[in-house]
């Protein structure tokens, strides 16, 4: 009690003093005015009535289709930006789940115009979700291509590829370039891995499997169409597509990409990390799978080599960007997981795995796996170096994109 007593008389004018700075602090924020404290963000946040941009992924759940019938009911959709027009400003591409996918024009000014409708990219499947603007036919001009995934019936989940006209339209061509792809496809990646000058395709699918029903059984090496499942359950497993003269032709067997439905694919990535000038890949799985990194051979093949080049790596990785993050000239590799940074919130939603089913999970070959973000500092001679507590990035709680970038200019 003495202690307390003493604890307490020591804590109130400490928080006598703390109230006094507190009041005079807001004080002066209301003599300065709002539009002070306003000027010196970094950002501001532009209201749809300045931009005319109204848009809501809104997900509701159904008696047949929520989070129990529907893994990744809550992932979210996705973004894409590009100048469609070619006239110098940037326009946004949105993904709905549930909804028509929309196309906003930059008028200048940060002013948009909702152009979906009129330029025919609504999309008609269910459930999109990731997105690139890239031209694929090389007449200067974005193309989109989206991608489509959930289990909704009625729905065939088959990516559409929207070729841009030039007069703002754009005429769905999936089918014709072979990139109506039906699995449940996370997102895609455009690239020159073969250097043939054409651009080629990355297909990442997220399995569909049960995640306990597994029971952490490494069938890596076995594809998609292989497994021992009802016929419905086949397909899937992530593709890498080679483009022939406009045509995308399925190669992934033969240049070494795995095509197994332990492949919890949620993100793609695209870099030189051993600056031989051939691009390579990163794939970010989530769950007990551990991630890939596609080594590119320059013979059209690729060997992947995760766990030479890492002593550890995310558990539940999802987002991911690769960008050389202190100037040396070589790509380092940043991935989100899930590891809170409040600690209260760190103590009653997470959990760890015990000792016995991670060694479990080293002798099945999953690598080694923790709960956190990583950023893989790229040293050289084939190794990675992570870093993410260090630099103060190991822990966004729920983290699903990864974008780094100059946000100061500096």
């Amino acid at each position: 009690m003495q202690s307390e007593r003493i604890l307490a008389h020591f804590l109130f004018p400490v928080l006598i003093l703390g109230v006094l700075i507190s009041c005079n602090g807001k004080k002066h924020e209301n003599s300065q005015g709002l539009n002070e404290v306003s000027k010196k963000t970094m950002f501001s946040l532009m209201d749809e009535e300045t931009t005319e941009i109204s848009f809501i992924n809104q997900i509701e759940n159904k008696e047949d289709f929520n989070i129990f019938t529907y893994r990744n009911f809550y992932n979210g959709g996705g973004v894409s930006i590009g100048d469609i027009n070619n006239d110098g400003l940037s326009d946004i591409y949105m993904t709905s789940n549930f909804g028509k996918n929309k196309l906003y024009l930059n008028k200048g000014n940060l002013k948009f115009e909702d152009i979906s409708e009129a330029a025919n990219v609504g999309g008609n499947r269910a459930w999109s979700t990731g997105v690139a603007m890239v031209d694929l036919n090389s007449d200067g001009l974005l193309d989109i291509y989206v991608c489509n995934a959930g289990n909704i019936k009625g729905d065939n989940q088959k990516n559409e590829l929207f070729i841009n006209n030039g007069d703002l339209t754009f005429t769905e061509k999936a089918s014709a370039y072979n990139l109506d792809e039906d699995g449940s496809t996370t997102h895609a990646a455009f690239f020159d891995y073969d250097k043939d000058g054409d651009l080629d395709a990355y297909i990442l699918n997220n399995s569909f499997i049960p995640v306990t029903s597994l029971n952490y059984s490494n069938k890596r090496e076995l594809r998609a169409k292989d497994w021992e499942v009802p016929e419905v359950l086949k397909g899937g497993g992530d593709k890498l597509l080679r483009n022939d003269g406009g045509t995308f032709v399925d190669v992934s067997e033969d240049a070494g990409i795995y095509g197994s439905l332990i492949g919890f694919g949620l993100g793609v990535t695209v870099g030189d990390v051993n600056n031989d000038l051939y691009p390579d890949i990163y794939i970010s799985n989530d769950f007990y799978e551990r991630d890939y990194l596609y080594i590119n051979q320059r013979n059209g093949k690729f060997i992947e080599d995760i766990k030479n080049w890492t002593s550890h790596t995310s558990l539940a990785s999802m987002g991911a960007d690769m960008q050389d993050i202190n100037n040396d000239g070589k790509p380092d590799i940043f991935v989100t997981d899930m590891l809170p940074e409040n600690d209260e919130r760190l103590k009653n939603t997470t959990s760890f795995e015990g000792y016995d089913i991670h060694k479990r999970k080293i002798g099945l070959d999953f690598h080694n796996q923790y709960m956190q973000n990583s950023l893989q500092l790229n040293v050289g001679n084939g190794k990675f170096s992570e870093i993410a507590f260090y630099g103060g990035v190991a822990r966004t709680d729920w983290s699903w994109g990864a974008l780094v970038f100059d946000m100061d200019n500096d």
